[in-house]
């Protein structure tokens, strides 16, 4: 027999089952149920919903992570590695970009093409910004200095 009961604070129900030792398994497994316009959770964890908490509502509107992102606008950049980001599309701007910086001694494998490091030796012991072409680093000339 399955008890159905709205949960009102600092109000008990009948059962109509005395509570002895004898009669508890009568009570069988109770169903509550709780009026979802005023709900206030603190602490503990969720689970077991019937549909996923909305967005309007500090959830995602989703049941698995991918789908999450994906209802929260996050891009595959929100899953990679903070030491391994691939921009693959898009602007970058309103940012200042630091180029890796190596001697002419330490400079990594030119390969692939397109890459960008600042080289603080490589243009005849000056420094310098150099783009891969896939097989060597081609020095890109600094020019002058800015001035006002």
């Amino acid at each position: 027999m399955a008890i159905t009961a709205t949960v009102t604070r600092a109000f008990t129900y009948a059962t109509g089952v005395d509570i002895s030792a004898a009669n508890l398994n009568q009570l069988g497994e109770p169903t509550v149920t709780i009026d979802e316009g005023n709900v206030n959770i603190t602490g503990g964890t969720i689970s077991g919903l019937s549909s996923p908490i909305a967005i309007a509502d500090g959830g995602t509107g989703s049941a698995n992570a991918g789908a999450a992102r994906t209802a929260l606008g996050v891009g595959t950049l929100g899953t990679q590695a903070s030491n391994a980001i691939a921009v693959t599309g898009g602007t970058i701007s309103g940012t200042l970009m630091t180029l890796k910086s190596y001697a002419v001694a330490g400079v990594p494998s030119a390969s692939p093409a397109g890459q960008m490091i600042y080289v603080t030796d490589g243009n005849a012991g000056a420094a310098t910004v150099a783009v891969s072409d896939g097989s060597a680093w081609k020095v890109v000339a600094l020019g002058a200095t800015i001035s006002t």
